[in-house]
């Protein structure tokens, strides 16, 4: 008798010892709830970054068992939290990794602030975006899935597929993670989501997936030439186009705004329309223009400067178009991508 209780307490024993979090584990969750290694997740933006808390309850310090903390993110919380699925989001081990090291870290003395408050001028619309948390992840104007659904053609069933069954939703067939997880009707009812609908695509309006960026310099022959490639990376056939497309390049000015410190030799690519002054930075830029670019295509153009403001670079570009114009009535506008170090 003696014996069996002996090996019924070294075996539990051995249980327990296997899983208490080991210094790798607390090093992955933290790894894993910050990001690194394409890993991302949005948890801390409702959490806080060091689980303070926010728009979301304090993880930091938790005592919540390991299955009870697996158990709240697989079926979700609240209104606000959605369902994360071990195929599409993170996988068990690496929620209790995240479980750990949340646990080890000191309670917060108080809850952390929203990371995206309700704008002043918030619409009714709007403001039910940002309390149903939407904003937490997506900011305050669903910038990016606005861009998402103009490429895709997106329509309010897609819609409501990407809040629902998002991890299983097409569009996401091979994608290896995904950063949100799936919401119930309970959580996010029809009627909520309708109107949610109505902010995304009337009050801000879908957006076309226009991207673009610029080279290094290259010598040439009489300067050095910079190549732009400007492109909408819709699904063609489905996809909005973009018309009346301006793409300005603000060039190095001198300590005198109107002193000529680079001069442009040459372009290809046709629709350059000259040097002009630009708003945003105060200073002589070249601009292009396309009467339209739909989804699939894309434009390339160089651009051959000399002057001792050449070997600068063009540090900085905008690409804005007129149609289809923002629900806000504002052109839309993207920043140019520049090589690291610019």
């Amino acid at each position: 008798m003696t014996r069996a209780i002996v090996v019924v307490v070294l075996f539990f024993a051995a249980q327990a010892q296997a899983q208490t979090p080991g210094a790798s584990d607390l090093q992955a969750g933290k790894e894993i709830w910050q990001g690194y290694f394409g890993l991302q997740n949005d948890c801390k933006l409702c959490h806080g970054e060091q689980g303070q808390g926010g728009f979301a309850k304090p993880l930091a310090g938790h005592q919540l068992s390991t299955a009870e903390f697996l158990r709240v993110v697989r079926q979700g919380a609240g209104k606000t939290m959605p369902a994360f699925m071990p195929d599409k989001n993170l996988n068990d081990q690496q929620v209790s990794q995240v479980a750990a090291y949340l646990a080890s870290l000191p309670k917060p003395a108080e809850r952390g602030m929203w990371r995206t408050p309700v704008p002043p001028l918030a619409t009714p619309r709007q403001k039910l975006y940002v309390e149903s948390g939407c904003g937490q992840c997506h900011a305050a104007t669903f910038a990016n899935p606005r861009r998402t659904a103009g490429g895709l053609g997106g329509d309010y069933e897609w819609f409501k597929t990407e809040v629902y069954q998002h991890t299983t939703a097409p569009d996401h067939a091979n994608s290896r993670h995904l950063r949100m997880g799936n919401f119930s009707r309970e959580q996010v009812p029809e009627s909520v989501l309708q109107e949610l609908w109505q902010f995304f695509s009337v009050e801000q309006g879908l957006r076309v997936p226009i991207n673009a960026d610029i080279s290094n310099g290259v010598l040439a022959g009489n300067g050095i030439t910079y190549t732009i490639n400007v492109s909408n990376t819709g699904r063609p056939g489905k996809g909005l186009t973009a018309e009346y497309i301006t793409v300005t390049l603000p060039l190095m000015r001198g300590r005198d705004p109107e002193e000529v410190t680079t001069v442009v030799e040459a372009t290809t690519g046709g629709g350059y329309t000259g040097i002009h002054r630009d708003p945003i930075t105060n200073s002589n830029a070249a601009e292009f223009e396309i009467p339209k670019l739909g989804p699939g295509e894309k434009r390339t153009f160089t651009i051959t400067l000399s002057g001792i403001g050449a070997n600068a670079g063009i540090p900085r570009g905008t690409v804005q178009w007129e149609k289809p114009r923002m629900g806000t009535g504002d052109r839309d506008l993207i920043a140019i991508s520049v090589p690291p170090g610019r």
